[in-house]
């Protein structure tokens, strides 16, 4: 495809576009080089904030520091280092206080002696403080001091201060007796050294705080001077170096461990027994173990940089810490007598660089507004040069979405912009004009109807008042009238193919269109008015209608006063080829539709012609089916107010009631026919009957042998007359068994039993001259040697005709049949045939006569019925169900059927009741059969609220008039017959 069609727009669409694109395009470069050089400016600058915050971090350590080393170098020099005892060393105690009161930093300032013993003085500035040694209130310091004597003894105790270094009181405290200065690490590593020293932080013993202490020995006194400095005030210091909200700052040391951090819960942990070996104490935090944070991330980058290993290098990177990048940089602090410290300063690049963004924003803001001021300048623009053109996309949009109801008006300045705007117009009708006239045809069911709606569309088209249409005879030999406009079309003639009129005769053979000036007959022949005296000229316009095999099927002619344009003439041309194939298929639904009706009247029929005892029965139940059906939907109150038949409804039970019993097709002829309980194909009495012929053969034969052998004649006669009577006796019972008419009671089975065990003599094989399929069944026992006596009557194994599997319904059978299968398909023992208790059917039989619905369902889910006809198998096949779901095949409940299916249950039970046509029985009188319909909807078998309006709407009165004899019409007390409510609740 071409690149150009597929980004064509409108020229306001172009025009506005390339300008977004261009200011776009400038704004994004600008904004984007503003914010890459504030992106440079800013972090040059956070370097350059890195480096200040590791100054004034030095800067503050060595005004924490400088205090505390001054007061160590003078206090050692001071004659406290050589008192002996505690009187001595208090009197100095205002000197010691000087120096705490010029540093916070400073906690305490101590000396330890060789001896053991320790004074040391600690200001009390807090309740904190006060409380931890239990000091008075007005304490401002706490003297604590130990003394050992030569003998081992130790004395310890708290001496508390006012602010004139007046004692207010003193506690001995044991708790602090073992407390030996000698064995601290800022004893021994003074003592080792000739300079001042500092020792690692550490937690305090006395104020469990992390801090550091400064050590000088006092030479030759032989006491070690010792200022503790806490770290607490580091962590302010950091606090205030924060450059963003969520800097991350944390002084460490080279072993990682924590000296500072504006939150001071990262610095001190509290260690667990198991840790202390005794109780919980304090210990230090690592930087690496601070979770939640990115300073164990910088604190590994650190290491992995060798940076905590020297004291000379910087390290500055980029970081990610939860997927946010942060600039980092870690610089070493140089502390005069210690290790160097470490400064580690992240903050995240969002907060770095929230400036640029936000002056990047403002850009985009900025051009944000230059385009909302500009592109509707533009658009405006545009639209004065485009807005014709656009006009006429919309008309063009508007046809292509069929939508035709407005003319087109569009004017413009551009010639050539408004002849398209009057070609389109000319369009647009045209189309219109042709669309209504299909709309019109397709939405036609009836052919009559058709044909007049086309042949007046084509009418209004090209402004004509009279015409008519012609369509090709069934018999292929004439133009027979078919519909007309301005006359009726009566007065219009056949005309034979072979003798046309000549207007006709010449649209045929040019095989096109034809224009021409009629009068007189030929006007008649096109629909003028054929009883004017004089008919006056007309144009007309002869069509002849070809079908998609391009076969002419008939010719339409429209009359008009005006002489058709060329251009009129080839729409007509055009329309009329759409509205032939129409009419071809309108022909062809409705041949299709006669054949199917013509299939299941055949079928129907053939049922009804296969027995007598069926007679009329397929083609009386649809009527009166479709009466009732009819009086239901006439229904404005009551329960059935609200079923209304569509055509398809209509169609649907006028199929499924010409087709309910088309499953009797498989249905054998001497199964529905059978008479007497041994009747197959022929009665087998006849078999029965022969067998007593040859018993009473035997007996005369023997009476002669005795003759013959000169027995007592007298008795000889008497045996033979004997035997001959209960012969006939005999099969005169056996006879009127298999008539069926009387009811087979306990003492008649045990005579037909008696009956049975006579036998007669067979000298020849009967397995000689019968057809495969019984000589099969006979060999499933042994043939016996011949002659052999056999009994009168018996049941024996080839009487059984055995089920095929294929013909068994397992419980999920896709048609949902609910069925009580005998085991075999047929049973004709004699025995088991002649001892059926009532009627002349088997059990077998009698499933086999039911079968014809099972048949009937299966035959019609297999068509392929169109949607509205889908339910045609359940209509038919449900007038055997009952309400109370013991019907059959499916045992459907009265809620799971259609009204329609319940109504042809009531209309194929009225029929079978009343039909007279039966040759075994005689037809039930109007009342009869209605009564019996009523014990029924007792019963619980019939839909009471239908046998209702089945009786209220004299559907059954109709139905008599039609079908029944006179002498079957009686008077029926519809009153006395009408369901009572209870009744109808309880069934329906």
């Amino acid at each position: 495809m071409n690149i150009l069609s597929r980004v064509r727009q409108t020229l306001q669409f172009h025009l506005s576009v390339v300008f977004l694109i261009l200011v776009l395009t400038v704004g994004s470069v600008i904004g984007w080089l503003t914010y890459s050089r504030m992106n440079d400016v800013i972090t040059e600058a956070s370097r350059n904030l890195f480096s200040l915050t590791s100054t004034e971090a030095v800067t503050g350590l060595e005004r924490l520091y400088a205090p505390a080393e001054l007061a160590v170098e003078i206090i050692a020099l001071h004659d406290i280092t050589r008192t002996e005892t505690l009187s001595e060393r208090l009197p100095h105690m205002a000197f010691l206080a000087g120096f705490l009161d010029q540093s916070a930093a400073l906690s305490s300032v101590y000396i330890g002696y060789d001896d053991g013993d320790f004074i040391m003085l600690v200001p009390t500035s807090s309740d904190e403080v006060r409380g931890r040694y239990s000091a008075p209130p007005e304490a401002f310091f706490v003297v604590q001091s130990i003394e050992r004597s030569p003998n081992g003894g130790v004395r310890s105790r708290y001496i508390f201060l006012d602010i004139a270094m007046n004692i207010l009181g003193e506690r001995e405290q044991a708790s602090f007796a073992g407390y030996d200065p000698r064995s601290r690490p800022w004893f021994e590593q003074a003592k080792a050294s000739a300079d001042q020293i500092k020792t690692r932080p550490y937690i305090f013993f006395t104020s469990q705080e992390l801090g550091q202490t400064i050590a000088l020995r006092a030479l030759g006194s032989g006491a070690t001077v010792g200022a503790d400095i806490s770290l607490d005030t580091l962590a302010a210091s950091l606090r205030k170096e924060r450059i963003t909200e969520h800097t991350e700052l944390a002084l460490f040391g080279s072993d990682l461990g924590m000296i500072a951090h504006p939150d001071k819960r990262k610095v001190v942990e509290v260690l667990p027994p198991s840790a202390t070996g005794g109780a919980p104490g304090l210990g230090r935090l690592s930087i690496d173990h601070l979770d939640g944070t990115v300073l164990p991330q910088v604190a590994r980058a650190a290491v992995e940089a060798g940076l905590t290993g020297v004291d000379d290098k910087t390290l500055n990177d980029r970081l990610a810490f939860d997927g946010e990048p942060w600039r980092v940089q870690v610089s070493p602090l140089k502390v005069r007598g210690s290790t160097p410290y470490y400064l580690a300063i992240a903050v995240p690049e969002a907060e770095l660089l929230a400036q640029a963004r936000q002056l990047l924003q403002q850009g985009g803001i900025a051009i944000g507004i230059i385009l909302l001021v500009s592109i509707p300048i533009t658009m405006l623009v545009a639209r004065l040069v485009s807005r014709p053109v656009q006009a006429l996309s919309l008309e063009a949009e508007k046809i292509q979405q069929f939508d035709f109801s407005d003319p087109v008006d569009v004017q413009s300045f551009i010639i050539e912009i408004e002849d398209l705007s009057r070609s389109m117009g000319d369009m647009k009708s045209t189309i219109r004009q042709f669309l209504e006239i299909n709309r019109s045809i397709s939405e036609e069911t009836d052919f009559e109807r058709l044909l007049q709606t086309l042949l007046e569309g084509m009418g209004i088209i090209v402004g004509s008042e009279q015409g008519a249409v012609y369509l090709i005879s069934a018999d292929d030999t004439a133009l027979e009238p078919v519909a007309a406009m301005g006359v009726p079309v009566d007065t219009l003639r056949r005309h034979p193919l072979n003798n046309l009129p000549h207007v006709l005769r010449e649209a045929i053979d040019r095989d096109d269109i034809r224009a021409t000036i009629i009068d007189g007959e030929a006007l008649a022949v096109c629909g003028g008015d054929p009883g004017a005296g004089k008919n006056p000229e007309r144009n007309a316009m002869v069509v002849p209608l070809f079908n998609r095999n391009n076969a002419m099927i008939g010719i339409m002619t429209l009359v008009q006063e005006a002489k058709a344009n060329t251009s009129l003439i080839r729409f007509v041309d055009a329309l009329s080829r759409s509205a032939a194939i129409a009419l071809e298929t309108r022909q062809l639904i409705a041949s299709q539709k006669a054949l199917f009706e013509a299939f299941i009247r055949m079928i129907a029929d053939a049922i009804d012609a296969k027995s007598p005892y069926t007679g009329g029965h397929c083609a009386r139940v649809p009527e009166l089916t479709k009466m009732l059906a009819e009086a239901a939907n006439a229904a404005d109150h009551g329960p059935f107010a609200d079923l209304k038949l569509t055509d398809d409804d209509r169609e649907a039970i006028h199929v499924a009631a010409w087709l309910h019993d088309c499953g009797k097709v498989t249905t054998p002829e001497y199964v529905v026919d059978k008479a007497t309980k041994l009747e197959t194909l022929y009665d087998r009495i006849h078999e029965i009957r022969m067998r007593f012929e040859v018993l009473k053969r035997d007996a005369e034969i023997t009476y002669w042998k005795g003759v013959a052998n000169g027995d007592d004649l007298k008795d000889l006669v008497e045996q033979r007359d004997e035997q001959l009577a209960a012969l006939d006796v005999d099969f005169a019972f056996v006879a009127e068994c298999n008539e069926g008419g009387e009811f087979m009671s306990p003492d008649r089975l045990d005579r037909l039993q008696e009956i049975a065990k006579r036998t007669w003599t067979r000298t020849l094989s009967d397995r000689v001259g019968i057809s495969h399929e019984e000589l099969n069944r006979k060999q499933q026992t042994p043939e016996p040697d011949l002659p052999v006596r056999e009994p009168l009557l018996a049941d024996r194994p080839e009487h059984v005709l055995k089920r095929r599997p294929e013909d068994l319904f397992a419980a999920d059978n896709p048609w949902g049949f609910k069925l009580d299968q005998p085991e075999h398909l047929y049973d004709r023992g004699e025995l088991y045939n002649l001892s059926i208790a009532r009627g002349t059917l088997t059990a077998e039989e009698r499933y086999k006569i039911n079968d014809h619905i099972v048949q009937t369902i299966i035959m019609l889910s297999r068509l392929p019925f169109p949607s509205y006809l889908r339910q045609v198998p359940e209509l038919a096949g449900g007038h055997h169900e009952k309400m109370d779901g013991t019907g059959y095949p499916k045992r459907l409940k009265g809620s799971e059927m259609s009204s329609f299916a319940r109504m042809m249950a009531i209309a194929d039970i009225f029929e079978a009741l009343t039909a007279a046509d039966r040759p075994y029985k005689k037809g039930k009188t109007v009342s009869e059969a209605l009564k019996i319909i009523g014990f029924m909807v007792k019963d619980g078998h019939i839909d009471a609220e239908l046998y209702d309006l089945f009786l209220t709407s004299c559907v059954w009165a109709d139905y008599a008039s039609k079908f029944m004899k006179p002498d079957q019409i009686d008077e029926v007390d519809v009153a006395a017959l009408r369901p009572d409510k209870a009744e109808s609740r309880a069934v329906g």
